[in-house]
């Protein structure tokens, strides 16, 4: 390798558990154990889901699943600590090829760092056994607040060699561990073990680290591709891969197949954006193209009722609506769950208050002149705590096939819009299943996937491509195929500006994490300067500036990191959609977009869909 940052990673980060040592059968035979000693078998599919898990996670998952009544979480975590560590003083079993290339990588003056969701009190003893110096860094699960997949182990090990994740590889064994590096923007290798990795996506997969050609999958992964725009387009992941007996998984622009059927379109329309939505001239022509339109400033009130948010400009509302009660679109406005935490399910649990609920709702439909309804209750999922879900559950359900009723026989239409459930045997996450996505299916027309906002109280991507994937596979697999039509995609077209670093003092007023659109990015480069980088792997663009602010006592400078999903973001979601068989898209959000996204979007519909690529040597 050369010191090139294109040619050469600034450093390699390296799981533990399956990667560097074969402790999954240890920690599998612990896990074992300890379900047995209250008179439960332990299934490989228990025993593989959990790989790559944070121990938190994995002391949840034997609680829900192991029928352990009588431990704490972290009694648990100690109980398994404890079984593997007394095996591995017996003997560590190192993986084929491990030692030998991590020792290779340091000596070539790579730094390397140790990624693990193990506990400290674990690693020290593998640590112990490897020459000194061999890792610059070491995470551990106890180090961090989020564990994988979420992206922050790999992003603090990163931080703490002081290099940016989109500069280090990550080398790992578990769809968890290689959900959490991608995310991250490391570049990825997967290297096979207990879990599959067969439809991992973002990856480089090899099928051991003897002989693995680090430097080929780097130079493939960092390989410059056309421009876009005013600026440079640097996909982070090539089609190509010349390692031999590796494969690289991901969306692939070759190979077109002949697609499925035209896909449906739906739009929100918040009303923070009815200027610019108005001043097309070309609205009447889009809304045309559209199949639901769902007005999105509508919400519900303490006692059920259905009110109008207070900042609406209620001339500009009752423009759009006349606009689309005058086109082909179907007028769905969407209802929104503001109220307090608890409030909504409270609601619904009392009889009488949800029936009177569910007669209002229908009032409204019916005085607005609407096609249907948008039920946008996301309290549930980002308010309420989790330990209510089980009684929240049945109540929704039970809401859902009343409103369904009361709606369908005024002639009209139930849509939901809903958080995303997972695969927990691919994943590890289960999700938002509060919302039953397969009981609700019989009832309601259309369940909208709410799949954006991946990141929020921190710099990340918005809608990873993977993550979308596990959206649809997840609401797939909850929702009985024959609802499958049933099902809606939502695409982001929309980004954060992030606060990333500060150096000095920010006066009080200074910006933290603002919005950015496809509509309004061009201006926010032309005024910072900089060339914006695509992402190839999670399908977004990114964009980096410093931005001094400061007032009459204090001034700072702020490194503010920008990701967004534009025309390029907004088509391969479509053709996840598509390639899935679902029943239709709805953007979030109208207005958001430019003339280049929905030129892109409204072609994406029924052109031809490449195929997701496994490319191999």
């Amino acid at each position: 390798m050369t010191d090139d940052r294109h040619l050469r990673p600034s450093a390699v980060l390296w799981d533990m558990d399956g990667t560097l040592v074969d402790t999954e059968p240890y920690w599998i035979a612990a896990e074992r154990r300890l379900v047995a000693e209250y008179g439960r078998d332990w299934p490989d599919h228990h025993a593989h889901a959990m790989v790559g898990f944070d121990l938190r996670d994995s002391a949840a998952y034997m609680i829900e699943h192991g029928g352990i009544d009588d431990l704490a979480p972290e009694q648990i975590i100690e109980r398994l600590l404890d079984d593997v560590i007394e095996s591995v003083r017996q003997r560590i079993p190192w993986r084929p090829g491990a030692r030998e290339l991590l020792a290779a990588l340091v000596a070539d003056g790579v730094p390397c760092g140790l990624v693990t969701m193990s506990w400290r009190r674990f690693v020290d003893p593998i640590l112990d056994a490897l020459p000194a110096g061999s890792f610059s860094v070491v995470v551990c699960g106890d180090d961090v607040t989020r564990g994988k997949p979420d992206p922050e182990p790999y992003r603090r090990a990163a931080e703490l060699l002081g290099v940016d994740p989109s500069d280090c590889m990550a080398i790992e064994d578990s769809p968890t561990g290689v959900a959490s590096a991608v995310a991250a923007g490391c570049v990825t290798v997967g290297v096979p073990n207990v879990a599959d990795l067969s439809s991992t996506r973002g990856a480089a997969i090899v099928p051991s680290l003897i002989d693995v050609d680090l430097a080929g999958i780097w130079e493939s992964a960092r390989r410059p591709s056309s421009a876009r725009r005013r600026v440079t387009l640097i996909a982070l992941v090539a089609v190509a891969l010349t390692l031999v007996g590796a494969t690289l998984v991901l969306g692939g622009e070759d190979a077109p197949v002949t697609p499925p059927g035209e896909i449906a379109l739906d739009v929100w329309a918040p009303y923070w954006t009815l200027d610019d939505t108005l001043a097309d001239p070309g609205i009447e022509d889009r809304l045309g193209l559209l199949r639901e339109v769902s007005p999105f400033w509508f919400s519900v009130d303490g006692t059920g009722n259905v009110i109008v948010d207070s900042n609406t400009p209620t001339s500009e509302a009752d423009r759009l609506i006349a606009l689309v009660s005058r086109s082909s679109a179907r007028l769905v406005p969407s209802i929104i769950d503001h109220l307090p935490s608890g409030a909504m399910a409270a609601l619904l649990a009392d009889e009488s208050r949800r029936s009177r609920h569910v007669e209002r709702i229908a009032s409204f439909a019916e005085e607005l002149n609407a096609d249907g309804i948008d039920i946008d209750y996301e309290q549930f999922a980002f308010a309420d705590d989790p330990s209510t879900w089980p009684s929240t559950s049945p109540a929704w359900v039970t809401f859902i096939a009343e409103l369904a009723d009361a709606l369908h026989s005024d002639g009209r239409t139930l849509t939901v819009s809903v958080p995303p459930v997972y695969d927990v045997t691919t994943t590890g996450e289960i999700g938002y299943w509060v919302y039953d996505h397969g009981a609700i299916a019989e009832h309601v027309d259309a369940i909208r996937l709410m799949a954006y906002d991946f990141s929020t109280s921190s710099a990340g991507p918005v809608a990873p491509l993977d993550w979308t994937r596990d959206v649809v596979d997840g609401a797939l697999k909850a929702v009985p195929v024959e609802h499958h039509a049933k099902l809606v995609l939502g695409i982001p077209a929309y980004g954060y500006n992030w606060v990333v670093a500060t150096d000095g003092t920010c006066p009080a007023d200074a910006p933290r994490r603002t919005g950015v659109t496809p509509a309004s990015i061009d201006d926010l480069i032309a005024r910072r300067g900089g060339a914006p980088v695509y992402d190839a792997i999670n399908g977004e663009w990114t964009y980096s500036y410093d931005l001094e602010v400061s007032d009459a006592t204090t001034s700072c400078v702020q490194r503010r990191e920008v990701r967004w999903i534009d025309a390029e973001g907004v088509r391969d979601r479509v053709h996840i959609a598509r390639r899935a068989g679902l029943g239709g898209v709805s953007l979030w959000a109208f207005g958001y977009d430019d003339a280049e996204v929905w030129s892109t979007l409204v072609s994406s519909l029924a052109d031809e869909v490449p195929t997701e690529t496994t490319v191999a040597s």
